[in-house]
Formats: C-alpha cells, structure tokens, sequence
C-alpha cells in the first residue's frame, strides 16, 4: 500500500480498538468514483483493527492522526482481491481513496445489532419503538448513524420481509431526509416487494438529490424493462 499526505493534522493518533470517524472518497484506478461520504454528507466510523473494513483502511488509518487527509492506494490484496464486489468494485482492483480523519473515541454499541435481535425475537412494530427509545435514553451509548438503519433494512430483507424492510427504510428517510442513499434503500426495498411505482418514485428522488447516483440509474433502466 502507497500513501500520499494530503493535509496534515495535530490532533490524536488512530488507535486500534477505538472508533475512527472519517470522511472519504473512493475511486477505481481508471478515475471512477464508487462512493463517497461527502456526496451522504455524512461522516463513516468503523473501530479500527478489528476487521470491520478492508485491510488497506485498517492499516492506512492506523497511520492518521485527527485533521490528517491521506491518499491511500491500496493493491487488491488489501481490497476486495479476487472476488471484487458486487457490481461496484471489479476483481483484482486496485482502489484510491481519500480519507479525512475527523475523530477519535472510544466506540458506540452498533445500534443494529440490538435493534435485529429484537426482531428476531418480536415483530417491527417493536424494533421501531425500541429505536426511538434508544435514542432518547441511550444516545451517548449506540451509535445512530444512517448506516446503522440501512443495514438493518438489508438484513430484514435477506430473511425475505420485504414490507418490514420497507419500514426500516422510511424511518431512515425520516432520520435523514437529505441523504440520497436512505431514498435509494427504499426504492430498493419497494423494488423487492414487487411496487415498481414507488421504487420508481424513491429511485427519482434519491437522483434528484445525488444525479451520480449509479444503482438508482440502473434500477430504473431495469424498471423500464
């Protein structure tokens, strides 16, 4: 892995074990953006040394003090190697990104994981009066991002409960009614239940927000279709 020091900082040093806020911005060796914090406006966190990103940030990171912004160029074998992911990133590809270090502290409990054990247990009436009294009691202790919600719609959806997913999503769009991304999950989710005109409409507007918004372009394409 190369690194290149874009802005130096003087802040506290990564430290494995803690959660590390950032802002970045991907792109494939050829120049293509594949995603971005900034165009969510909303920062990433992630606890650092414990596997939870590609090898190439979790070593990258550990290198960053808070007000660092580093390019990292990171070989497949510390991306996505062979396999690539998904759609977005092809095998054996070579990934640039710039990475602001925002801040340093001791991690939050993943909400979603709390929020999909209820749900396994009861139903999403009660996950979703769980959440809200999460946060009014509990804010300092879970962490409540955006990514926390999508990823519970996601994981409800691979158990085939698409309508609950849906009302994961719409609580999303209603935490963070200025992120494309929540606007794209639901139109996915509505996609999966098989309403074309809603994904249509959640599609549209996760476009209106993020025009670059490739998945939401190739959704509507096969909607079309």
């Amino acid at each position: 892995m190369k690194y290149i020091v874009l802005k130096k900082g003087s802040g506290k040093k990564a430290k494995s074990g803690y959660a590390a806020e950032v802002h970045y911005t991907g792109w494939l060796a050829g120049g293509k953006k594949f995603d971005s914090s900034l165009d969510r406006n909303e920062t990433f966190e992630f606890t650092l040394g414990e596997k939870q990103v590609i090898k190439g940030w979790d070593e990258g990171i550990a290198l960053m003090r808070i007000g660092d912004k580093f390019r990292l160029v990171i070989p497949p074998d510390l991306a996505y190697g062979e396999n690539g992911a998904g759609e977005i990133i092809p095998p054996n590809a070579t990934l640039i990104f710039d990475v602001e270090l925002i801040s340093v502290h001791k991690p939050k409990k993943p909400v979603v994981d709390t929020l999909l054990a209820l749900y396994l247990e009861k139903d999403i009436k009660t996950v979703i009066e769980a959440y809200y009294n999460l946060k009014d009691e509990f804010e300092d202790k879970y962490n409540f991002k955006e990514s926390q919600l999508n990823i519970l719609g996601y994981r409800v959806m691979e158990l085939g409960k698409a309508k609950d997913a849906i009302k994961i999503f719409k609580l999303n769009v209603e935490e963070f009614p200025d992120s494309y991304n929540v606007y794209d999950s639901l139109g996915e989710g509505y996609f999966m239940d098989g309403n074309m005109k809603l994904a249509e409409k959640y599609y549209k507007k996760s476009l209106e927000l993020y025009p670059n918004n490739d998945n939401a372009k190739k959704m509507l394409e096969r909607i079309k279709q």
